[in-house]
């Protein structure tokens, strides 16, 4: 008595799978929204370690260039003597550096999540929304506003106490300013690649870890195993 096979069964079916093509896989790593990422952590990082924040020109100060390592620790007594700052002033270059911290912190976060993208439901609806690229753009934003404040105080003291009597004061921005706007805008570019990259739905995620599930348990059947023995008629009848 021989049982009764389907045409084309031949071949085994673990191994017809494993042939086959895989399922699509929806990784949350973002390299798009990462590689921005980066440039605004590095900008950040630059900008806080050079010391041109702003220029400085026809006052008594004699300094060219005022940045916020100048309040970092030790103040040069001179720099108060010389009227190149005042007290509001070093209060406010420490509160441009404490948010440049905060920004790199944020664009390290978000480059972090960009990179590993990690499955926690919570950590997902970060990454996916930009939250810490938008977090790092309005720190980069706060870091350009008081930078134009302390630059009026600036222009405000060295017009009090004029060089000359004629002299032509004016008070402009130098390389770090520039460096905070290029990560802010940096940070923008992450935040449209992460908000404008499409996503599966919650009932599609679900269907494609099901899919994965039922492929994963396939290869774990022997490589000789053939799926249709399971779908063979039962024997003919003999009285």
């Amino acid at each position: 008595m021989t049982m009764y096979a389907p045409p084309g069964s031949t071949v085994p079916a673990g191994r017809r799978r494993r042939g086959g093509t895989s399922l699509p896989k929806q990784p949350e790593r973002s390299l798009v929204s990462a590689l921005p990422g980066a440039l605004s952590i590095t900008a950040l990082c630059t900008a806080l370690a050079e010391p041109a924040w702003l220029r400085v020109h026809g006052g008594t100060c004699p300094r060219q260039e005022l940045g916020v390592a100048d309040v970092l620790g030790y103040i040069d007594p001179k720099l108060l003597d010389d009227y190149c700052v005042n007290p509001q002033t070093i209060l406010l270059l420490r509160v441009i550096a404490a948010f440049c911290f905060l920004g790199i912190l944020c664009s390290l976060t978000a480059f972090l999540l960009d990179v590993f993208g990690p499955k926690h439901p919570a950590l997902k609806i970060t990454r996916r929304y930009a939250f810490a690229h938008i977090l790092t753009v309005l720190q980069c934003a706060t870091v350009i506003g008081f930078c134009y404040w302390a630059s009026e105080l600036i222009l405000s003291l060295q017009q009090q106490h004029k060089k000359y009597h004629g002299s032509l004061i004016y008070v402009t921005f130098a390389i770090s300013f520039y460096l905070v706007a290029g990560a802010g805008g940096a940070s923008i570019l992450a935040t449209a690649a992460n908000l404008l990259r499409h996503y599966p739905t919650e009932e599609e995620e679900q269907a494609l870890e099901l899919l994965s599930e039922m492929e994963d348990s396939s290869e774990t059947f022997p490589a000789d195993y053939d799926i249709s023995n399971q779908f063979q008629p039962p024997p003919a009848y003999t009285p």
